[in-house]
């Protein structure tokens, strides 16, 4: 009986330490992925676009439709993380905020290349929010499905506060002027000094810093200029 106890517990400490090495070869993998910059995030939208949806309704908004190439996304990354490192960025403020996020990609794939970073998309079709929010659901990483959202909603709405984001995205090549200044007016009172926004186009408001200029793959063309900015 004594000698039945100890095999069986040798038997589950085996099986322990198979299930453990399995786990980091997983791990390893993802870690090795994810520095190649290949992000687990196209078969996601095999199905997906952001270009044939309804529009109608939104008089008065920019709909029209580009997205950051996947290829792209570890390069933001990057650049973000360049002048504002999360390392030094205390928890409550590990929030990344996608303004115009369409189907959600961008979000997706910033949460994935980071385990403490939470994902904000802010788009105003709703057609594309339902897709990003079905995406999302399709997603096999917890984790990540927990520190995405996707709003329906403009994001020069007062209900929305950028107070607590570290890192934000604009895809505003084609906005009016005069909304992209009306947003880095909102931008100017409610983001805290050091957080990076990265955009399409210029703005010329005091309250932020023009750090650098960086040509990103873009769905419209393969070298599109962003913008990158700190808040002084």
């Amino acid at each position: 009986m004594f000698e039945t106890s100890i095999f069986y517990a040798y038997f589950f400490y085996l099986y322990i330490r198979m299930q453990q090495n399995q786990t980091r070869k997983h791990n390893l993998y993802r870690k090795k992925t994810m520095k190649r910059g290949i992000l687990p995030i196209s078969h996601l939208y095999e199905k997906y676009n952001g270009y044939s949806v309804n529009i109608s309704n939104l008089e008065g908004h920019s709909t029209i439709y580009g997205e950051v190439k996947e290829s792209s996304i570890p390069i933001l990354y990057e650049i973000f993380n360049k002048y504002a490192p999360i390392s030094k960025i205390s928890l409550p403020y590990r929030n990344f905020y996608d303004l115009g996020s369409g189907i959600g990609k961008l979000v997706i794939g910033m949460c994935y290349l980071n385990s403490t970073l939470k994902g904000t998309g802010i788009e105003i079709v709703p057609d594309r929010v339902q897709i990003a929010n079905t995406v999302l659901q399709n997603i096999r990483d917890i984790s990540v499905k927990k520190r995405v959202e996707n709003l329906c909603i403009s994001m020069l709405n007062d209900s929305i506060n950028y107070s607590d984001a570290c890192w934000i995205f604009v895809s505003n090549l084609t906005m009016s002027d005069e909304h992209n200044i009306e947003l880095f007016n909102k931008l100017a009172k409610e983001v805290k000094q050091g957080c990076v926004i990265v955009c399409s186009k210029l703005t010329e408001n005091p309250s932020f810093k023009l750090l650098n200029n960086v040509s990103l793959p873009m769905t419209w063309s393969s070298e599109s200029k962003v913008y990158v900015y700190t808040k002084i």
